[in-house]
């Protein structure tokens, strides 16, 4: 038997053989007491509700302590009995937010020194007097255990409620008590997946408004307390607000056994930190699709998931953003200087007007190519393929058409021709052949060129967005892509709308020349680039110098050894990965702290398809790239750094992974 189990069998046996032989009626009656119970009220009469509020003040000698409902391995949860009560119902106990207490590596979940616990006790006659006669049993433990037994009492008179002289230390126990769905926090999604090592591990996503304080916590209660959890590894996203809590199961039985037992099962999740604590229940949901999980586990509809707006208004960000992005932005600054050069300055009613049906086209055209990106993803998934954010581009039939388009276009900047439309086609949008002013199906297709140039490049609050679309149903996909769409052509939007924001732009002149001839170098830039990827599709991919290649079977084995293991997930053809290496990685800073000897540096190239890289991206519920995370003997299950890293992420994780 592994001595960590035989440890908690030990313990756990010693406290049930004590509890059951030594009860508090048969101490010695010179016994010593290391916990004294008082029973408060804050009011002084019953008033007329139907419940009575009251609290259980419970001091113990310095050091000992006592436990939550939950014990965690070992110990007994305090037992309350109301026999001989007058018009005394159900009692609940309200339990405040516990601490963990790890011994010999047995948990225990509970309170040191002093603890106030919040009762509602029901009248069974609403407004008659209430004599209150509990009988409270408790184990309380320091290098012993002892369990103690108290008869407290109160009595409330019929009468108005007013307040009494402990209705501020009864408030004061009540804000300790979690919170259901506390404010700043919500944590959405909770699922099992299996470890390299074969063992079971929890999975819970959220949302947090700020970082998680220090000693942050999650205490798991699953039905008949079948399975326990060891404390958790956090990763926390400041740009996103992603929170991700990690947690092994404390058991010998194997993830499948696991599974079984909690299949379709609700989980009752408790965080707790120094500034806030949160209880949540949550169905356990399926688990993605191939997420290191030994079994896909059969639970809640999709449907009970559910899409929040958080959620959805992370998507809209996440494409807003995007326009930022040196793949996308040049898009945007060629239709301005379309419109500027055919009188897009002007405020008259026929201009505004112009203005806003051709770029209301280019936004149609943004959205309608999310919808059909959309559309393409469900139907991999339903076939079976491997999905992910940018995928296209490790195909060398897009990568070739990609490359002649941005070309055809920078040519057609510089000058060099004009592509005249088709008389059907000019006769529809009401154009004459040789007219070179921007047409109703042109501005449609440049949103739609905008969103393929938009999906090699990540932002804030994309991953976030696009992770629980690709892991959820074929709504989700449709529902988070739409505001995806949406914020990516909301700048197109706001122009439509308020076309007297052009008055504000230079006059057009030759300035804008130069300008095009700018832009147009950035596409043949981007083409270049882009060649450049094609040609590592047709080739095997190289590592950067220093790095190892990435093997997920690598990092247990390095962290048992007390190394610590940077990954960094990349291809040739993500531009946020390449800005992420330019302005950190490659840092004097960073650099100095990667090569210290005790970091192993991994590395994945996701140019060409490799499924291996992909279901290691879904296991964290991240379906696109860049992706970096560090592992460490403080970070068994890794520390996720945001898309856009900072030297503060990676030198900060790479010193919480190792534990300094």
């Amino acid at each position: 038997m592994p001595t960590r189990l035989f440890r908690r069998c030990f313990a756990l046996l010693a406290l049930i053989l004590l509890a059951a032989t030594v009860p508090a009626q048969a101490q010695p009656k010179n016994a010593p007491q290391y916990s004294a119970v008082r029973l408060i009220s804050p009011v002084t009469a019953v008033g007329s509700d139907a419940a009575i509020p009251a609290a259980l003040e419970i001091t113990m000698t310095d050091g000992w302590k006592t436990y939550w409902r939950t014990p965690g391995d070992a110990g007994l949860a305090p037992v309350i009995d109301s026999a001989g009560s007058d018009n005394v119902g159900k009692i609940d106990i309200l339990y405040p937010a516990p601490h963990r207490f790890t011994i010999f590596d047995i948990d225990n979940f509970g309170y040191k020194d002093k603890v106030t616990l919040p009762l509602e006790i029901a009248a069974i006659e609403p407004g008659q007097a209430m004599a209150v006669r509990l009988q409270v049993d408790l184990l309380v433990c320091d290098d012993i255990c002892v369990p103690e037994s108290h008869a407290v009492s109160l009595a409330l008179p019929a009468g108005v409620a007013t307040a009494s002289p402990d209705a501020a230390a009864y408030a004061a126990a009540v804000m300790t008590v979690p919170a259901r769905n506390a404010e700043g926090l919500t944590l959405h999604t909770a699922y099992l997946t299996t470890t390299p090592d074969n063992r079971s591990e929890l999975v819970v996503s959220g949302v947090m408004s700020t970082a998680p304080a220090a000693e942050a916590d999650l205490f798991v209660e699953t039905p008949g307390g079948e399975v326990s959890f060891l404390r958790p590894t956090i990763s926390y996203d400041d740009k996103t607000g992603d929170i991700s809590l990690r947690a092994i199961a404390s058991s010998t039985q194997s993830p499948e056994k696991i599974i079984e037992k909690l299949s379709q099962k609700d989980l009752t999740l408790t965080y707790v930190d120094a500034n806030r604590a949160d209880e949540v229940v949550l169905p356990l949901s399926p688990t993605p699709a191939t997420a290191q999980a030994a079994t896909v586990i059969a639970t809640a509809p999709e449907a009970e998931r559910g899409l929040s707006l958080d959620l959805l208004f992370y998507a809209f960000l996440g494409g807003l953003i995007l326009n930022l992005m040196p793949c996308v932005l040049p898009v945007l600054s060629l239709k301005v200087i379309s419109v500027l050069n055919h009188g897009g300055a002007k405020t008259d009613a026929r201009s505004r007007h112009k203005i806003f049906v051709h770029f209301m086209a280019s936004a149609a055209g943004i959205i309608t190519s999310f919808w059909l990106l959309a559309g393409g993803l469900v139907g991999l998934k339903l076939a079976g393929e491997s999905v992910g954010w940018g995928i296209q581009f490790q195909h060398p039939g897009f990568l070739i058409f990609l490359i002649v388009v941005l070309l055809a276009f920078a040519l057609n900047m510089w000058g060099l021709y004009e592509i005249p439309l088709p008389r059907w086609i000019a006769h529809r949008v009401g154009r004459k052949s040789h007219d070179t002013e921007p047409t109703l199906i042109g501005d449609f297709l440049t949103g739609a060129f905008a969103t393929l140039l938009a999906t090699p490049c990540t932002a804030p609050f994309l991953g976030t967005a696009i992770g629980f679309a690709l892991a959820g149903s074929s709504l989700d996909i449709f529902a988070i892509f739409t505001l995806l769409g949406i914020g990516l052509a909301a700048p197109y939007i706001l122009l439509a709308l308020l076309p007297g924001l052009f008055k504000y732009l230079p006059r057009p002149g030759k300035w804008m020349l130069h300008l095009r001839r700018v832009m147009a170098f950035a596409l043949v830039t981007t083409a270049i680039w882009l060649a450049g990827t094609l040609h590592t599709i047709a080739t095997q991919p190289t590592l950067d110098v220093g790095w190892g290649k990435f093997d997920q079977n690598l990092i247990a084995p390095a962290v048992a050894e007390g190394k610590t293991v940077f990954v960094d997930i990349t291809a040739d053809w993500c531009l946020t990965c390449k800005a992420n290496k330019r302005i950190v990685i490659d840092t004097a800073d960073v650099q100095a702290a990667l090569n210290q000897p005790h970091i192993i540096k991994l590395q994945g190239d996701w140019t060409q398809q490799d499924e291996t890289i992909a279901t290691y991206l879904r296991s964290f519920g991240k379906f696109g790239i860049p992706f970096n995370v560090v592992y460490g003997p403080s970070a068994p299950n890794g520390i996720v750094l945001p898309e856009l890293l900072s030297k503060r992420a990676v030198t900060d994780a790479l010193i919480m992974a190792t534990g300094e």
